[in-house]
């Protein structure tokens, strides 16, 4: 993950002083102008080469950004101002979180042991479109294991009507 912030900071020019702490990646759609939506961005061809580094990261070991990194990459060819600051958003916090590992132990027999999943979706996440996202996760559990063996999220491909529709999706 620190080639990805060494990146976005050879594509801008800026220094590891300029990035400010963040406690999540996410940044919230009521915080951006609407003109934001339709202005080009900054970064628009280097984007990609910024992005795939992030989503290799969130793939292997970072389950945390993932959200923010799925918005970015499905949004690389028509890139905004809400693209570029989404991105700082996102650089930032990884440059801040960069000690965050994903951890696994196991201290127990298979026979011990339960695969559990957890999901959730989101109502309405983007205001764009007023579609949801699924996420999930899937561990190995047991008195003295916790391994994650997968995560996801997904943009969903209809409008939900009710966030109990959008968990059924």
């Amino acid at each position: 993950c620190a080639d990805c912030v060494t990146r976005y900071l050879e594509l801008t020019g800026k220094n590891r002083s300029d990035l400010k702490f963040f406690a999540t990646p996410c940044l919230d759609d009521a915080q951006l102008q609407p003109e934001d939506f339709e202005k080009c961005g900054q970064l628009g061809n280097e984007s990609s080469k910024i992005v795939l580094k992030c989503l290799w990261c969130a793939r292997l070991t970072r389950p945390d950004i993932y959200w923010t990194v799925n918005y970015l990459a499905r949004n690389v060819t028509k890139w905004t101002v809400v693209c570029d600051k989404r991105l700082y958003r996102l650089i930032c916090y990884m440059n801040g979180t960069k000690n965050y590992v994903l951890t696994a132990y196991v201290g127990d027999k298979p026979s011990k042991c339960i695969l559990v999943q957890y999901a959730d979706a989101s109502f309405a996440g983007d205001t764009v479109d007023s579609k949801s996202t699924t996420g999930g996760f899937l561990y190995l559990l047991g008195p003295n294991t916790c391994v994650p063996l997968g995560h996801i999220t997904k943009k969903q491909s209809c409008v939900s009507h009710s966030s109990t529709e959008a968990e059924i999706v």
